[in-house]
């Protein structure tokens, strides 16, 4: 099931990318990071966490987004969710 949810996630990424908008990846549970690591954090510890850190996607968001800009990031993510 994670694979899938991880596709899933990935496509919505490559459907943003095609009309120029920079959707990433980019977040790493804290237990599994160097210094989580250090303090005894390990994969399995926050099942929770890293389910969703694999679907997380990062969306353009900022105080000058125009209404017009807004829907070209919101448009295609709710076609995709249907």
């Amino acid at each position: 099931m994670r694979t899938t949810k991880l596709h899933l996630a990935l496509t919505v990424a490559l459907l943003l990318m095609a009309p120029g908008i920079l959707a990433v990846f980019h977040y790493l549970p804290l237990h599994l990071s160097e210094m989580g690591q250090r303090f005894g954090g390990k994969p399995g510890d926050c099942p929770v966490t890293e389910s969703v850190s694999d679907r997380l996607l990062r969306l353009p968001f900022y105080a000058d987004l125009t209404e017009a800009d807004q829907a070209l990031v919101v448009d295609p993510v709710r076609g995709f969710a249907g």
